[in-house]
C-alpha cells in the first residue's frame, strides 16, 4: 500500500448488517477483473464489474455502491484512470476509490491523491492485502 487516507467517513458505516457492501471494480483487463471479482464475491460482497469507463460512471448513476477499485491504464477506451476518479469524485465525493494500476509513478500518484483518492495499490497486490485496505475504507470487520 502506498497511500491511505483519513478523515473521512467510511461509506459503509451507515449501511444495514442484512445487505452486503457493494463494490464496482473497474478494470479492462478480464484477467484481473475476473480473479477480484470471485475473490471478494466469496468474501461476501455484492460486485458489479465493469471493462469500460462510460459503463461504471453509468453504473455510478443508478447504482449505489460502497467502494470503486479503479485501474489507471484504460488507454483503448480514449479515457485515464485519472479521468474517471475526477468523475467519481465529481458526482460521488464520499465514495471511496481504490487504484489498482502496475503502473504508478510519483507524479501520477500525487495527482490521484490531489484528486482525493483513499490508497494507491500496485499490481500485482496479494488478494489479502487489498482485501484489508477494502475493510478498512468501508467499516467492515475482517
Amino acid at each position: 500500500m502506498r497511500n491511505l487516507r483519513g478523515g473521512r467517513e467510511p461509506a459503509g458505516s451507515s449501511q444495514s448488517q442484512a445487505s452486503p457492501a457493494r463494490l464496482l471494480i473497474l478494470d479492462d483487463e478480464e484477467a484481473i477483473l475476473l480473479p477480484l471479482a470471485q475473490y471478494f464475491t466469496e468474501e461476501g460482497y455484492a460486485v458489479v464489474t465493469s471493462r469500460e469507463p462510460e459503463e461504471a460512471e453509468a453504473l455510478l448513476e443508478c447504482e449505489t455502491f460502497d467502494l470503486v477499485i479503479l485501474d489507471l491504464a484504460l488507454t483503448r477506451f480514449g479515457r485515464e484512470g485519472l479521468e474517471v476518479l475526477s468523475s467519481i469524485r465529481a458526482a460521488h465525493p464520499w465514495l471511496p476509490v481504490i487504484i489498482l494500476s502496475a503502473n504508478v509513478c510519483t507524479d501520477v500518484e500525487e495527482e490521484a491523491q490531489r484528486l482525493g483518492v483513499e490508497a494507491v495499490l500496485r499490481k500485482p497486490q496479494p488478494l489479502g492485502e487489498l482485501a484489508r485496505v477494502v475493510n478498512l475504507l468501508i467499516g467492515r470487520v475482517s
